[in-house]
């Protein structure tokens, strides 16, 4: 799946609300890992989402608080726990169209993500740690010796066996590589190599190593 496609099929939000087909989502979760506007779009939304689920969890506490015997007539006299669905349904219809016009401050850094973790290729006593169950997102500097429009990039672990890889769009001129893997591997010692082409012994543009920590656990 291109970018094109996605936006068009406004897969971000339909992912969010679980409206793809097991294929769709295969393929725009695919993409979505090299392209930093569509995971941006994924974040916004799920945040968005669920500040709307919060605030209509709010309003229908508050609805069913007693209130004063009262007679009350005509529209009004429906309920909240009636129209939450439809209320939620048109908040997350909504997403592309209000995201695009207007910025909550709130939403600027979701908090349900962690943010990406800069790896330098630097040799450290310590790797730098990412939490068990964290996105694991990089950012990192490239080499020289780069052609073309993207880069294969290649998540392994220790044993050498790769868990993770694919084509991610080459970043402007210096600026860094952005990396997302869609996977959540146990806790342990990590690599992440960068090159020019698919082929085992195409030259390296970027190796990078991190570790993986279990929740509470730390090394440094």
């Amino acid at each position: 799946m291109d970018h094109e496609t996605a936006t068009q099929m406004r897969a971000s939000e339909r992912y969010v609300i679980g409206d793809l087909a097991a294929e769709e989502r295969d393929a725009f979760e695919e993409h979505f890992a090299g392209c930093a506007r569509c995971l941006d779009e994924v974040w916004t939304a799920s945040a968005f989402a669920a500040n709307a689920r919060a605030v209509f969890r709010d309003r229908a506490d508050a609805a069913a608080e007693p209130t004063p015997a009262r007679t009350r007539t005509g529209f009004w006299t429906f309920r909240w726990q009636f129209a939450l669905p439809a209320l939620a349904a048109m908040a997350l219809a909504s997403v592309a169209i209000y995201q695009n016009a207007v910025t909550i401050p709130g939403l600027r850094a979701p908090q349900a993500f962690m943010p990406a973790v800069v790896l330098d290729g630097a040799t450290r006593a310590s790797l730098p740690q990412v939490p068990a169950g964290a996105p694991l997102r990089f950012e990192m500097a490239l080499g020289p010796g780069a052609t073309g429009n993207q880069v294969w990039v290649e998540l392994g672990g220790d044993s050498g066996r790769v868990l993770s890889s694919g084509w991610v769009k080459l970043p402007p001129p210096n600026e860094p590589l952005e990396v997302y893997f869609p996977i959540r591997p146990d806790a342990g010692r990590y690599s992440i190599v960068v090159r020019a082409d698919a082929a085992a012994g195409a030259s390296e543009l970027a190796r990078n190593r991190f570790e993986i920590i279990a929740q509470g656990a730390s090394t440094r």
